[in-house]
């Protein structure tokens, strides 16, 4: 794709996506496009005390200025917008404090992450405003990009589309040794990529109408760490990326102007077992993905970084004009051996299930005071999702990380052969999925399985699960 159609496209796009309203004072518009730096989530700290690192998060309202002439009402973790990242070890023992400094109920899940029910943040461990709520968890895992969000019942899409989301990411030693860019925000940088819609007054407009729950909230305004149309500086050298779709609905295929070529090295929940050279990929919502891209014969040139599907620009790159440092990427990254399909003792179906003005699975609407699945600890089985409808489903399961056996009976794709805890079921598709639990989760403090559309799952394709000793 030419950058000159990749950038005309995009701004046309935008334009159309706000009705401004003159005032007395200003015009309220959007800002030029690539005009505002890249802004880096700053590390969350915390204090260790007898031998766990103890983090205090407080969710809030705030303002933040997405647009010109405007202040946008959001919400966020320790600030206005988004949160700070998390960052761990595996075999940390952590404890995380987090306060509801919000109007209404609120909770905080931690997504991709392995943790028993009581501590997991579903629907039932619910924050009252201006109360507090505490997860204890033993990180036993291996590395990976994790994110955390809320996930009130019905309010999961509205709370997430104002701004409260935030990563969560994992080392272990075998991501230490590997030679991988590591620098945080320098050569190691995350993306947490969203969209939003703006009314006239510059205030996010959420859902709508039917059309919103049936299809989710998407917007005409894509944000990258909570910044509109951002640009980054890079040293001509190989770059990673760690790459979230914040988004509630919208599904992405990313990529460089040009086809410029990039290796993806991990999914959700692990590394790849190697390399994968790419020249795009989809990430749906929840999903997310590492890659490296090589930036050393690249000394004093832009790229525009961007979505295929929309044809739009996403972000600017500026390579900086200074000495290359050319570098390889390590031939094998990660085996996972313990997933093995003669493991499984037992095969479950999910159908996904969507006609006009309902959604669920296996022909039910989520309740809360219904416990959907059984299933035993540590123990493997096959989920079988299918996909009846024409309309792609992210399908995220709570409390696992799964490896994906087939799609349609054929093998899973080469950069989806590390594990995940999210899988994009395309329509009339049918993917079979491997999956154990490592800890319990009681009928009070359940597990949730449910599509990543949060607009689908806030409208009832969503059920719950406990697993036992």
């Amino acid at each position: 794709m030419k950058r000159r159609n990749f950038i005309k496209f995009g701004s046309v796009l935008m334009a159309g996506s706000l009705y401004a309203k003159k005032t007395n004072k200003n015009i309220i518009s959007f800002k030029e496009q690539f005009s505002e730096a890249l802004v880096v989530p700053p590390l969350a700290s915390y204090e260790v005390k007898n031998g766990t690192k103890v983090f205090n998060l407080n969710v809030q309202k705030g303002k933040t200025s997405f647009l010109n002439g405007a202040l946008t009402d959001t919400y966020g973790v320790n600030g206005s917008f988004l949160g700070p990242t998390i960052r761990v070890q595996n075999r940390d023992k952590i404890l995380i404090h987090v306060k509801n400094s919000l109007d209404e109920i609120t909770t905080l899940h931690w997504h991709g992450l392995k943790v028993k029910g009581s501590s997991d943040g579903g629907p039932h461990s619910v924050i009252k405003p201006n109360t507090s709520w505490s997860a204890d968890i033993d990180i036993n895992q291996r590395a990976c990009v994790a994110w955390y969000h809320p996930h009130a019942m019905h309010k999961t899409g509205e709370q997430v589309f104002k701004g409260i989301a935030g990563l969560f990411i994992i080392d272990d030693e075998d991501s230490k040794k590997l030679a991988l860019p590591k620098e945080y925000g320098i050569d190691d940088i995350p993306l947490v990529i969203q969209d939003r819609r703006f009314d006239n007054t510059g205030q996010f407009m959420y859902k709508q109408g039917m059309h919103d729950t049936m299809m989710g909230v998407t917007g005409n305004v894509h944000l990258i760490n909570g910044i509109s149309d951002p640009f980054v500086e890079v040293e001509p050298k190989a770059i990673r990326f760690r790459i979230l779709n914040g988004a509630n609905a919208r599904i992405y295929n990313l990529t460089f102007e040009d086809g410029h070529e990039f290796y993806q090295v991990a999914g959700d929940s692990s590394f790849l077992p190697k390399p994968v050279k790419l020249k795009n990929f989809i990430l749906a919502p929840g999903e997310r993905a590492e890659i490296i891209v090589d930036f050393s014969k690249l000394a004093g040139k832009t790229l525009f970084w961007g979505d295929a599907i929309n044809k739009r620009a996403l972000m600017k790159v500026i390579v900086k004009n200074t000495k290359p440092s050319p570098s390889t990427l390590p031939k094998t990254l990660l085996h996972v051996n313990d997933y093995d399909n003669a493991k499984a003792v037992n095969k479950r179906v999910f159908e996904l299930n969507m006609r006009m003005g309902w959604l669920g699975i296996n022909g039910k609407q989520m309740a809360m005071d219904r416990i959907d699945e059984v299933v035993k600890k540590d123990t493997f089985e096959i989920w079988e999702i299918k996909n009846p409808s024409p309309r792609p489903h992210p399908f995220h399961v709570h409390g696992t990380a799964f490896k994906i056996i087939s799609r349609n009976g054929q093998k899973p794709l080469s950069n989806e052969l590390g594990l995940k805890d999210t899988v994009l079921v395309y329509g009339r598709e049918t993917v079979q999925i491997m999956v154990v639990f490592n800890h319990e989760a009681s009928k009070n403090r359940p597990y949730m399985y449910h599509c990543h559309i949060l607009e689908h799952e806030d409208a009832g394709m969503m059920g719950q699960f406990v697993v036992e000793a």
